[in-house]
């Protein structure tokens, strides 16, 4: 059973890209983007690691997901939670103003409207290595001073690189991304809970509940429950 969860996932992850947060955000601390896109062809399903809210200011088209197909036009507003996948069909001058914010953003977003915060510089090289190499590899037993290797850090030194340029540490970003995942395939997927923990690298299942809890404020099951359709 479980051999044929894991074929199931790596076809899944075949056909549906999922975007990560460092791939949308340049300055992690503050994860807020926005853009306007003009769709002139089908958009393949993909799923994010953050909030999007897409507004259709001009043209036509069908927004497919776990929820089904929607028609849009323009003022039709779409919401997607971390995990969710999407994709546009039957674009016909399709434009869209997309919003994009992190799963925490919105604490992060008080800190930043405090007084005197000021803004904050973007993310020193080394730690924007170290992110990706976390985002490409989530199974992965990942220690301090394995990552500090890859980017030829000591373990001290990234702590404090990471906790200037993100507002934690590199571990507890690897929780947070593994959570994102999770959230993903827990919407994504008919996984079972214990398969999806191990495919983001939590192989204890209650350690995995506990970790996700952290997060979302829901436990797997009730995330799912929640969430998908």
């Amino acid at each position: 059973m479980v051999d044929q969860d894991l074929t199931d996932l790596d076809l899944l992850e075949a056909v549906v890209h999922n975007v990560l947060s460092s791939e949308v955000f340049p300055d992690p601390r503050l994860p807020v983007a926005g853009e306007r896109l003009e769709l002139v062809a089908d958009v393949a399903v993909h799923s994010h690691a953050f909030f999007e809210i897409a507004v259709v200011v001009a043209g036509r088209g069908v927004h497919v997901s776990a929820a089904g197909e929607v028609e849009l036009g323009p003022d039709s507003v779409v919401v997607l939670r971390p995990g969710e996948w999407h994709g546009y069909v039957e674009c016909a001058g399709l434009v869209v103003r997309n919003a994009y914010l992190g799963p925490d953003v919105f604490g992060l977003l008080s800190g930043a409207l405090v007084p005197g915060a000021g803004r904050q510089a973007p993310a020193h090289p080394a730690v924007q290595h170290a992110m990706r190499l976390l985002e490409a590899d989530l199974a992965e037993p990942w220690t301090l001073e394995q990552l500090g290797a890859r980017v030829n850090l000591a373990p001290g030194y990234l702590i404090r690189l990471f906790g200037k340029s993100v507002g934690m540490s590199p571990m507890a970003y690897l929780n947070r991304i593994r959570a994102e995942r999770a959230a993903g395939l827990l919407i994504e997927t008919e996984l079972p809970v214990a398969t999806i923990g191990a495919t983001v690298g939590w192989h204890d299942p209650s350690h995995a509940t506990r970790r996700f809890r952290s997060t979302f404020g829901l436990s797997p099951s009730q995330y799912r429950s929640a969430f998908r359709p």
